[in-house]
């Protein structure tokens, strides 16, 4: 027969412990505002971190954004000018457009998404009148693009315009003649003026498509 221990009564003992109040939704409630609060040390935490903009590329581990290309938009009547105006240009790297007569030389500069850092205008282009495309596209010098101005008369206005002498209206004025190595002497200096950096080589043309020594 088993015996029974005195004082057990047949029941086991149970734990006189208090047990914590379980809420309705099953999880312990909150510590009170009286017990201490773990260390921040032991305690994980989620920091949202707002990325700044200005440091973007810094924080990122990209390069620098690199400035876009050079662009000349050459706007000349007359084809043995427009071909040195291209030659002058045509070094590494640029971006060079030609535009024919009839071609709309205030579009091509208003063409986003900036306009041409070098704009090299004759004063017969289009068959313009008293320099219309010349005061047409003023506004976009206040935005980096120099007018270079290839006319006959820098210092005289055309009748009814008095304010309109092309010297004025171009960032430089040339008279005639117009010779590649002159071109490509200005555009050189005014690309180390706007980009602060000496500009690139030209590019090699082959001995057969030079151009003759220029007289005019």
């Amino acid at each position: 027969m088993n015996k029974k221990r005195p004082g057990s009564g047949g029941r086991e003992k149970r734990d006189s412990r208090p047990s914590r109040p379980i809420n309705k939704a099953g999880s312990r409630p909150r510590p009170q505002a009286g017990r201490p609060r773990p260390n921040a040390e032991d305690t994980f935490r989620i920091v949202e971190r707002r990325p700044d903009r200005s440091a973007a590329p810094a924080e990122s581990g990209g390069a620098p954004e690199k400035p876009s290309a050079f662009r000349v938009l050459i706007a000349v009547h007359r084809p043995r000018y427009r071909v040195r105006a291209e030659r002058a240009a045509a070094l590494v790297g640029w971006e060079v457009t030609a535009l024919l007569n009839k071609q709309d030389a205030v579009g091509a500069v208003s063409k986003p998404p900036r306009p041409p850092d070098l704009l090299i205008l004759s004063g017969d282009f289009g068959r313009q009148r008293d320099y219309a495309i010349f005061r047409a596209v003023q506004k976009w010098r206040s935005r980096g693009m120099k007018l270079i101005g290839m006319v006959d008369d820098c210092e005289t206005p055309p009748e009814g315009f008095p304010d309109s002498a092309p010297e004025k209206l171009c960032d430089v004025c040339l008279t005639p003649p117009y010779k590649t190595a002159d071109l490509r002497a200005l555009f050189t200096r005014l690309y180390q003026e706007m980009r602060g950096e000496p500009a690139p080589p030209p590019i090699r043309i082959p001995a057969a498509a030079r151009e003759p020594e220029e007289e005019d």
